[in-house]
């Protein structure tokens, strides 16, 4: 305050009784807490909460936390160290109550843990037992022979010899360009496979109508009609065109409405239709003995036919969610199943176990397949990753970061030198099994690639996709 002094006897001195308080004053006072301060504070305490917490040590257990929580379970390049500390970070930005739900629910994330991961079997009919040692048999004889031939090639072929295959492998990739596009269907085309002798390929189409294609000239050959649904997968029989004869079993395809039909060459109607699934059967696979045909369904299972017979011999599940794809390895013993669980499983078909569980994608698989060494193979999810597992390692040896969408189809050349995949990003890719590296990139689809093989002399691909088409690629001089 400001005062003024009265002086009554001289002497200087102020009588305090007599002071007046102007109505002049001065704020002093500033805010206690800036909104800085009050956001550091916030930090600090949030920081000390993320320390007070206590988290499990289980990679399995961290990963069910950070799905309760709607978050990824794994992110590209994240070790588990790094995965627990997105864990405690989202924790620390909750309040009590909501982190206790989620660290005190052992009971909860036990059961989904349960659910995720455990196999259920069930008991066969009579057949089942003389399929596995018929599997067995035919596994073995191909096993044998497929080490002879690589034990062989150890001694016989030098490592300059092997890079210049290699090299010519990748000389004639580079050399593709697209060669024809043929209109598969009056809806999209979901997938797309090379005949055994290489000179056909059949379409699977959205109409229901699957259809046989000379390659050459993309002349029809013949259209079937029996599926009263879309047609998911068609694929053709070991020996179709090569040993098979045309009025036996040649293709077989699946729909939407949970029916597998089996054709012939000859005629446009289904020589048999094997027992109705009662779910979306979305791909299918044949033996390579060709004796049995495995469906993967949206009712969490996949199947086991006797084609010969039509008899179900197997009834699988163990995914939590719908299977996608399965695929069974060169010698015959495996069977690759994949799942929109973001889970793959491999299954001995010698004794119907569940050899290895193949967790690592944060979304659903699409696909798998083996490559001809017999101990690799890879799966594409709609995380827009590849992952390569390693059979004897029982780990995932590579991770591709192979496109900008899901990748929906992955096929590897049948001499192992490069692997396809195809992709919603309407793209096709070319990737070296050496280093994992990318060789190629093909475009030419105006819509999401739903499909992709690889004819069986490495010299043509084959892609299908949502803009109804069928697209051949090839090696070109121009």
């Amino acid at each position: 305050c400001i005062t003024q002094m009265g002086d009554d006897n001289g002497t200087g001195m102020g009588d305090a009784s007599k002071a007046i308080l102007t109505a002049e004053t001065m704020e002093m006072d500033m805010p206690a807490h800036s909104e800085h301060n009050k956001q550091m504070l916030a930090e600090f305490d949030r920081r000390r909460r993320a320390r007070t917490l206590t988290l499990p040590t289980d990679d399995v257990q961290v990963k069910l936390k950070l799905r309760m929580l709607n978050q990824p379970i794994c992110l590209f390049g994240e070790e588990i160290l790094d995965r627990r500390e997105r864990l405690r970070a989202h924790l620390s930005n909750m309040d009590e109550e909501q982190v206790a739900a989620i660290l005190h629910s052992d009971r909860m994330t036990q059961e989904q843990q349960e659910q995720d991961t455990e196999t259920w079997y069930y008991r066969g009919p009579a057949g089942l037992k003389e399929a596995r040692v018929n599997i067995a048999d035919y596994s073995l004889r191909r096993a044998k022979t497929r080490l002879e031939k690589s034990r062989r090639e150890a001694v016989e072929t030098t490592q300059q010899e092997k890079a210049l295959a290699r090299q010519e492998a990748h000389k004639l990739v580079q050399t593709f360009q697209l060669h024809g596009s043929q209109v598969a269907d009056s809806r999209p085309c979901p997938f797309v496979e090379f005949s055994p002798d290489g000179n056909h390929v059949v379409t699977a189409g959205w109409s229901g109508q699957p259809t046989v294609w000379k390659r050459d000239s993309g002349e029809k050959l013949v259209r079937y009609a029996g599926h009263t649904a879309q047609c998911g997968s068609a694929r053709f029989h070991p020996g179709a065109f090569m040993s098979q004869p045309k009025t036996a079993v040649n293709v077989a395809s699946c729909s939407h409405d949970g029916g597998v039909l089996l054709w012939s060459l000859e005629k446009e109607t289904p020589l048999l239709e094997l027992e109705n699934h009662g779910n979306r059967v979305n791909r299918i696979a044949f033996h390579p003995s060709g004796k049995y045909l495995a469906s993967a369904c949206y009712d969490h299972s996949w199947r086991l036919f006797d084609i010969e017979v039509g008899e179900e011999l197997l009834y699988q599940t163990g995914h939590s969610k719908s299977v996608t794809d399965v695929s069974f390895q060169g010698d015959g013993s495996l069977a690759l199943s994949t799942g929109l669980d973001c889970y793959g499983r491999l299954w001995d078909l010698r004794t119907g176990r569940c050899i290895m569980f193949l967790d690592g994608h944060t979304r659903e698989v699409l696909s798998g397949e083996f490559l001809p060494n017999g101990y690799l193979c890879i799966t594409a999810s709609a995380d827009n990753t590849c992952r390569v597992w390693d059979v004897r390692m029982r780990r995932c040896a590579y991770t591709m970061a192979a496109h900008t969408n899901a990748v929906s189809r992955v096929r590897v050349d049948p001499g192992g030198q490069y692997v396809v995949t195809s992709s919603f990003d309407c793209s096709l890719k070319i990737w070296s099994t050496e280093s994992w590296q990318p060789l190629r990139h093909l475009q030419g689809h105006e819509m999401k690639v739903m499909g992709v093989d690889i004819s069986p002399d490495s010299k043509w691909i084959v892609s299908a996709s949502f803009d109804r088409t069928f697209k051949l690629w090839t090696a070109s001089d121009y």
